[in-house]
């Protein structure tokens, strides 16, 4: 095989470890790597409740981060030490098995990487998806909330002046206006994850994880096992309801300790997460040989 070949295999293998050495060689201390394996899954028989669920905006993706289901996202990162890790790999495929097995939860994720243990400021956020992709027919709670949000009551930067949420008839006409104007202007999405958002691990002293995760579900749920006239009636006037998707969010700090499994959750979806030391294997150079000369 090619010698010149060979080499530029060997450092394209090697590209993660080579920008690790050089922030190695900067700081004077040795960066440790981690390896991250998460599960993420959702409880389907979740308690139901009437109380009102407050809009959350979805998170935010910022301009540096890992996208974990973009390969062009995955190559720029991999000089700074992050690269996606083969289910070959995985510590945590019997758990995975039960909750597919479980008649209670429905697994959404089952991914690992490989990163850099760095200070939050220097950490990239993994941006994360998965369940099932709503199509066109869904609109996001996002649209809403931006509608919301330019209602001069509810800006009000006066800290003791009372906000009236009891709107009449002429500003919820407004809103609704506003509500249809803006659904017919929405430009086609190229589909809700019902998953969606993102992981940190950054390490301090300690290891940290923050979490800004939605479980994105209709606001109006159906269930064809209850359906009857009294529902039916009450679906046709609230039909908008069931193509609107509330955000059920999991946004969190918790400190960790590596080796072992913790636990996140929300009453609708839940995270498991495992962070793993990962020791960078030594590359052993092997002595060119020579050919020997021909016997004459």
């Amino acid at each position: 095989m090619n010698h010149r070949f060979l080499t530029f295999l060997t450092l394209a293998t090697l590209l993660p470890a080579i920008g690790l050495a050089q922030t190695t060689a900067t700081s004077g201390k040795a960066i440790p790597r981690y390896d991250v394996e998460i599960i993420v899954f959702k409880n389907i028989k979740a308690p139901t409740s009437k109380e009102y669920i407050l809009p959350l905006s979805s998170p935010s993706k910022g301009d540096k981060l890992l996208d974990l289901s973009s390969p062009g996202s995955l190559a720029a990162a991999a000089p700074q030490g992050y690269e996606l890790i083969s289910d070959k790999e995985f510590r945590l495929l019997d758990v995975a098995a039960r909750l597919v097995e479980s008649s209670r939860y429905e697994l959404l994720l089952h991914t690992a990487w490989r990163q850099p243990g760095l200070e939050r400021k220097q950490a990239l956020p993994v941006w994360i998806r998965g369940g099932r992709i709503y199509g066109n027919e869904y609109t996001s709670i996002d649209n809403e909330i931006d509608i919301l949000e330019s209602i001069p009551q509810l800006n009000s930067n006066q800290p003791n002046e009372e906000q009236n949420f009891a709107f009449d008839e002429q500003t919820l006409e407004s809103i609704e206006l506003q509500l249809q104007e803006q659904q017919s202007r929405k430009k086609p999405h190229q589909g809700l994850y019902e998953l969606e958002g993102k992981i940190t691990i950054a390490l301090s002293r300690y290891l940290h994880t923050y979490t800004d995760l939605v479980l994105r579900s209709p606001r109006l749920k159906v269930d064809p096992k209850l359906r009857n006239a009294a529902q039916d009636s009450y679906l046709a006037a609230y039909a908008a309801d069931t193509r609107i998707l509330n955000n059920h969010s999991l946004k969190e700090h918790r400190r960790m300790r590596s080796k072992n499994l913790h636990y996140l959750d929300n009453p609708e979806f839940a995270l498991l997460i495992l962070i793993t030391p990962y020791e960078v294997p030594e590359v052993i150079e092997e002595t060119p040989q020579t050919q020997s000369s021909e016997s004459e």
